[in-house]
């Protein structure tokens, strides 16, 4: 019997076992400073149209989410996802067991909107003792989301717009990024990705890598000391 499992389920590709088997014995630079990685992020760039980009490479998704989480929420702030988010309902409470709230908005179809958005900063400065609960500050969406939902780009503009608005950052796991960007109905590409999101990360662990995240930063605050984060995250 054949079940609907991630790649990780099989190991790799093949394609990618023989790239690494190619290496072997090679001596290169760690931490992601090797050829190998320069020549990824330049792809990565190029597909996304944008030379300016901040790439880095994290090896799953959990590290990956508290990598970014971390980067960008000072200690008192907190990240706003669906109910249903990733890092809400899954990865033992990561984000919340290193000093981050996630608060979730309630959601239908695994996916939230502009509206939901704005309407719950309202209510959070509407609050007169608003500093006794964590500051919304972050903006995580999963694409597809957990229940397999994708986000239209009509409907990422206007997080993107709303964020930028509430001076929110917008962060997009990419964890299953690659069967998102080849469903048919979807209209999202890198390069829209990388215009209206101030950090999203390709999956490669879920997609037939052995494993891997590549990080990719447009909002140059978040990249200043991004290196400095990822050592201490692991």
């Amino acid at each position: 019997m054949r079940y609907f499992h991630n790649d990780y389920n099989e190991a790799c590709h093949p394609a990618v076992m023989l790239k690494i088997q190619e290496n072997l014995g090679k001596q290169m630079d760690g931490y992601g400073e090797d050829v190998v990685c320069e020549k990824a992020a330049a792809m990565i760039r190029k597909v996304c149209d944008d030379d300016s980009l901040f790439v880095h490479f994290l090896v799953g998704g959990t590290q990956t989410n508290l990598t970014v989480i971390s980067a960008a929420l000072r200690p008192h702030q907190a990240a706003l996802g669906a109910q249903t988010a990733h890092i809400h309902v899954h990865e033992t409470g990561a984000i919340e067991a290193t000093g981050h709230k996630v608060i979730g908005l309630p959601t239908m179809d695994g996916k939230i909107n502009g509206a939901q958005i704005r309407e719950y900063v309202r209510m959070h400065y509407a609050d007169t003792a608003h500093e006794h609960v964590p500051q919304p500050k972050l903006v995580y969406l999963s694409n597809p989301t957990e229940l397999g939902t994708i986000y239209s780009l009509s409907e990422l503009k206007e997080i993107s717009a709303v964020c930028k608005e509430l001076n929110l950052y917008l962060f997009v796991d990419g964890a299953r990024l690659g069967y998102g960007l080849a469903a048919k109905e979807n209209d999202v590409t890198f390069a829209d990705l990388a215009q209206l999101t101030d950090v999203f990360y390709i999956g490669g662990t879920k997609v037939g890598a052995l494993f891997g995240e590549a990080v990719v930063i447009s909002n140059k605050t978040l990249a200043e000391d991004f290196r400095y984060i990822m050592k201490q995250r692991g």
